[in-house]
């Protein structure tokens, strides 16, 4: 009897649609007895534990190389925190210092110490960081598995192509998979800077991630339908539903072909208006793809992957040698520098401490100025490597006066240092902010005279003008970005920075929406920046208005008095224009 078909929604995370049979990851539960270790035996007990603790080693390793054979160095380097995971104390002190303690088998205090570590990740606001566990679990995996000598991975001896569901993906399930079989990947859990959804684009196979209950449901030989474009999973799907997306797919394939077209033209109205259209990257490795989908440049370089799991501060050469290599690739183009974004709930070693509310505690530009020696470090690494290209250095979650003119003072101390140890830099860098707190918004006009560029980060600015945490499914639906005090705090932004000769830009995901795209180029913003895929369609539509249509279009918006309003103006707008 034929399956009922089964509809899901996800989080797309690699763009494309295909249709294939199931290979169904269940969580690779090795399962052990629960032991008691007679004192006599504790030491060798833990032996035994750092034995399979250095065999994961050789064996991350491994994979590295592989990752770095089969994708690219970059993408190589995410197991570089895996491997230093090994030896963070957080789990391999802990876990010695449990089997002492409990006399019990490490098998049973290593998923102990991890299920509480994940926890603490789990907990945490950031997305990008709480979607870390995946890491963690994929580390101890590595340590169960030589400690049980369990056998090879299920993905290596895959017989014919299939699409990959499973509760989540660890960063070794995707290089170790079978390339040539797997077509594509569902997972129920992660989000779109998950290492799954990294390796996902990398690799160009279609993906979608967070899909709640699809391990409920799939099983291994199923149909399944992916729509990397639109976040749909169609579970055993009607004849009808597959006739849909074939041929979605082909017309897919023929928009790429047209738009890669457009790739190598200008962000130019009909009327001879020229914007900017910059890229966001995570990882130095999806440079290739700024270049692939037409970027004027890289507007918001994320700094944050490298302290990201780690033993130590990453150090100077290891900063400077990806940042200059990231400069060097799309010279002369611009790359604007983000320094650290995170808090000091992340894992980084020595700055462990709790706080209530992380999300608006010490943070970002915060923790830089509470921690100069490591943020003198960051400064120095990205000032060398500004002199083989160029280079441009923006500040996150600003909030006064006060915080631009410490972080100027800093940077001056560093370039005095470069200066006397006769080591070359861009000495003209120019400065930017992330105005994405209400604060810095408001006192725009001000916060303008002491720096070369604003960048709206709209994605924190939406959340704390309205106080919604998007990402809490009983408020999100208030995160709006069409609400008038939104629309009317970036006309401001923007209106405060082009008195002072500051060129404004936008880097929050607003940019990649090709019609508000269009309210933003009516509101005077300078530069968009979005992740690579979306440039080539905000081009296209840009490339069929006039600078003068957007303009009444952002006008009329603003004399409306609220969102729902706003919505259908813009979607009728939309219809009719598009």
């Amino acid at each position: 009897m034929k399956q009922k078909p089964e509809h899901f929604n996800g989080i797309p995370v690699s763009g494309g649609v295909v249709v294939g049979k199931v290979f169904r990851l269940d969580p690779r539960r090795l399962t052990f007895e629960v032991s008691a270790i007679p004192k006599n035996k504790i030491e060798e007990e833990i032996e035994r534990f750092q034995n399979a603790v250095e065999v994961s080693k050789r064996q991350l390793r491994q994979i590295r190389e592989k990752a770095e054979s089969d994708v690219d160095e970059i993408h190589a380097s995410i197991f570089d925190s895996h491997i230093l995971m090994l030896d963070d104390p957080l789990i391999i002190k802990d876990t010695i210092e449990g089997i002492r303690r409990e006399k019990k088998n490490s098998e049973y205090v290593l998923e102990k110490t991890v299920e509480r570590i994940a926890s603490l990740f789990k907990k945490m606001p950031d997305e990008y960081f709480s979607t870390r566990s995946t890491d963690l679990y994929d580390v101890a995996h590595h340590i169960l598995k030589n400690l049980l000598k369990a056998g090879d991975h299920p993905l290596k001896s895959l017989k014919e192509p299939v699409i990959v569901v499973g509760h989540d993906l660890g960063p070794s399930d995707t290089v170790m998979m079978d390339r040539s079989k797997v077509i594509g990947f569902v997972t129920q859990v992660g989000g779109p800077t998950s290492h799954t959804a990294i390796m996902a684009k990398a690799l160009e196979i279609p993906a979608v991630v967070g899909v709640a209950g699809i391990m409920e449901k799939a099983q291994t030989g199923d149909i399944l339908i992916i729509d990397g474009v639109g976040g749909r999973v169609i579970l055993n799907p009607t004849e009808q539903e597959l006739k849909k997306y074939e041929i979605l797919k082909k017309k897919i394939i023929e928009q790429e072909q047209s738009l890669s077209a457009i790739c190598a033209l200008p962000a130019e109205t009909l009327d001879g208006y020229t914007i900017e259209l910059s890229a966001n990257i995570e990882i130095p490795g999806e440079v290739e793809h700024v270049k692939q989908h037409g970027a004027d440049g890289i507007g918001l370089f994320r700094t944050e992957f490298f302290y990201l799991n780690r033993a130590r501060f990453p150090d100077e050469n290891e900063q400077y040698r990806v940042y200059r290599e990231v400069l060097e690739a799309v010279h002369p183009k611009t790359v604007i520098f983000r320094t650290l974004d995170i808090g000091g709930d992340k894992f980084i070693s020595g700055l462990r401490f709790k706080e209530l509310n992380p999300f608006m505690g010490l943070r970002a530009i915060r923790l830089g100025l509470a921690n100069p020696d490591m943020f003198k470090v960051q400064l120095r690494a990205i000032l060398r490597a500004s002199a083989a290209g160029n280079a441009k250095l923006m500040f996150p979650m600003v909030s006064c006066l006060e915080e631009v003119r410490e972080v100027k003072k800093l940077l001056e101390e560093v370039k005095e240092d470069l200066d006397k140890e006769r080591i070359p830099f861009q000495s003209d860098i120019e400065l930017g902010i992330m105005v994405e707190i209400p604060s810095a918004a408001v006192t725009a006009d001000i916060l303008s005279r002491e720096v070369n560029f604003f960048s709206i980060g709209t994605n924190d600015l939406i959340q704390y003008t309205l106080a919604v945490d998007r990402v809490n499914e009983n408020v999100a639906y208030l995160y709006e970005p069409y609400h008038p005090a939104i629309l009317r705090l970036i006309r401001d932004i923007i209106i405060a920075g082009h008195k002072n000769s500051v060129w404004v830009g936008l880097c929050g995901e607003m940019a990649s929406d090709p019609i508000t795209a269009i309210i933003l180029l009516g509101l005077g913003i300078d530069e968009l920046s979005m992740g690579p895929v979306a440039i080539p369609e905000v081009k296209r539509v840009i490339r069929h208005i006039r600078l003068s249509d957007a303009k009444r279009l952002a006008n009329e918006i603003l004399q409306m008095n609220a969102a729902t309003e706003i919505k259908r103006y813009v979607a009728a707008y939309s219809r009719k224009f598009l």
